[in-house]
């Protein structure tokens, strides 16, 4: 499984992008990358969602999962992000960032 996350947005509108691959993680942290991916529940979100109006300067991010099912990618932002979402989200970027 490989994860790309690209945030934009904020109030520089600064776009970054990370890759977690599952293949480079140790086992557990492997095993927890599956866990955040299901437990996010990537199906309950639209790949290119309605704005919020009003937010300008909220993050927006882009999540591509790819696994040997194929590839799924949502769009969400700071205000629509489930808590789920937003730990797997949260733990990318951390673990991306070393």
């Amino acid at each position: 499984m490989r994860v790309r996350l690209e945030r934009s947005g904020g109030f520089a509108n600064v776009r970054r992008t990370v890759t977690v691959d599952e293949e480079a993680l140790a086992p557990e942290r492997a095993q927890e990358l599956r866990r955040l991916v299901d437990h996010a529940d990537l199906a309950t979100f639209p790949e290119d969602p309605t704005p919020v109006a009003g937010r300008p300067d909220r993050f927006v991010y882009r999540l591509t999962v790819e696994d040997e099912g194929g590839a799924r990618a949502v769009t969400v932002s700071e205000d629509t992000a489930s808590e789920s979402m937003q730990r797997l989200l949260d733990w990318v970027q951390a673990t991306a960032e070393g």
